[in-house]
C-alpha cells in the first residue's frame, strides 16, 4: 500500500463509531468520579511485558533527553501506581503505547502503536474491577446498537453481567486455548489466574495463583482488556522481579517508592480502544480502524 492508497480508503464509518465509543467510555469514568490524567510518553521505566507468556520478545526504544535515557512507553501501569500513591485514588488515561513486537504471523489483532483506556483504583479488588468493566461494556454495547446498525448494518449483541469466568487452566481444558474459546463463545468472557508480569498480585491464600483477568471478545476477536490487582509490598516485588530475571536497577525509581512504603494496594485494567472499535465495526484487521496503520513487521507508509 502506498500513500495514495492509504488516504483513499473509506475509514469514515469506523471513525464515527470510534468517536462514539471514546465519548461513552470517557463519560462513564468521569461520571464515576475518576480523574482524567494526561498520558506519559517517555520514562526511565515502563512495563517490561515480561514474563507474560502471551507476549513475544519486545524492545523498548530509548532516546537521550537532557542527560537521561528514556524509553518509549509500553504501558503506564507503573505510573498509574505512582499516581494513586500521590492521592489520586481513581484515575483514567487515554494512553498511547508503543510495543515493537517480533511476531511470526499477523493475526489482525496486534498493532505496535495503539491506545488504551487505562484506569486504576486505590484499595480495589479483582471483583470490583471486573464488575466495573462489565457495567461499562454492557452499557456501551446497548448504547452502540442503534448507531452501529445505522452506520454499518452490524448487530451489536445485548450482553448482561455477570460474564462467564474461566481460569486459564479451565480454558485450556475446555477449549484448548484462548483463541479457540474466543471463536466458540457468543458473548464476552473472562480469563483469570494468568502467570505473567511481576506487578500482578499473587493470591496470598493460594501461592502460584494470580488475581488478574483478561476480557475476551467473541467471534474470534480475542482479548480487549487486561488487568489485575497489583503488588505493593517491597519484599514481594523484589522477590518477583528476581524470579522473573529482571534487572532491579531498571526499576530503581519504582523500588524506591515501594521501599518507602508509599505504594498502595490498587487494581485496574487497560481497554484496547482500536481492538474494541474493530469488534464494533466487524473489521477483519485492526489496520481497517487505524487511519495510519502500525502493524508489526509491516513498514509504516506515513
Amino acid at each position: 500500500m502506498n500513500a495514495v492508497q492509504l488516504i483513499s480508503r473509506d475509514i469514515g464509518k469506523a471513525m464515527a463509531v470510534q468517536t462514539k465509543v471514546i465519548d461513552y467510555m470517557t463519560g462513564f469514568f468521569v461520571e464515576k468520579g475518576f480523574k482524567w490524567l494526561l498520558p506519559v510518553m517517555l520514562s526511565s521505566i515502563t512495563d517490561p511485558l515480561w514474563p507474560d507468556p502471551a507476549a513475544s520478545k519486545m524492545r523498548a526504544p530509548e532516546i537521550e533527553a537532557y542527560g537521561s535515557k528514556l524509553k518509549l512507553m509500553h504501558s503506564m501501569i507503573l505510573h498509574k501506581q505512582f499516581a494513586v500513591s500521590m492521592g489520586l485514588d481513581r484515575i483514567f488515561i487515554l494512553s498511547p503505547n508503543i510495543r515493537l513486537e517480533e511476531r511470526d504471523r499477523d493475526d489482525g489483532r496486534h498493532a505496535y502503536e495503539f491506545t488504551q483506556l487505562d484506569f486504576e483504583i486505590a484499595h480495589a479488588s479483582m471483583d470490583d474491577v471486573i464488575g466495573l468493566i462489565e457495567e461499562l461494556i454492557s452499557g456501551l454495547f446497548g448504547e452502540m446498537r442503534e448507531p452501529v446498525g445505522e452506520i454499518l448494518g452490524r448487530e451489536v449483541p445485548r450482553v448482561r453481567p455477570p460474564f462467564r469466568r474461566f481460569t486459564l487452566e479451565e480454558i485450556k481444558a475446555e477449549f484448548g486455548d484462548e483463541d479457540e474459546a474466543s471463536r466458540i463463545m457468543e458473548e464476552p468472557f473472562w480469563i483469570t489466574d494468568i502467570s505473567r508480569e511481576f506487578y500482578d498480585r499473587e493470591d496470598p491464600e493460594k501461592p502460584g495463583h494470580f488475581r488478574n483477568y483478561d476480557l475476551i471478545l467473541p467471534e474470534g476477536y480475542g482479548e480487549v482488556s487486561s488487568g489485575g490487582e497489583r503488588e505493593w509490598q517491597y519484599d514481594v516485588i523484589i522477590r518477583k522481579l528476581r524470579e522473573s530475571g529482571l534487572s532491579l536497577e531498571a526499576f530503581k525509581p519504582y523500588l524506591e517508592v515501594a521501599k518507602a512504603g508509599l505504594l498502595k494496594p490498587t487494581a485496574g485494567a487497560g481497554i484496547g480502544v482500536e481492538r474494541l472499535v474493530r469488534y464494533m465495526v466487524g473489521a477483519k484487521h485492526i489496520a481497517e480502524v487505524q487511519p495510519f496503520p502500525r502493524i508489526p513487521g509491516v513498514p509504516a507508509v506515513i
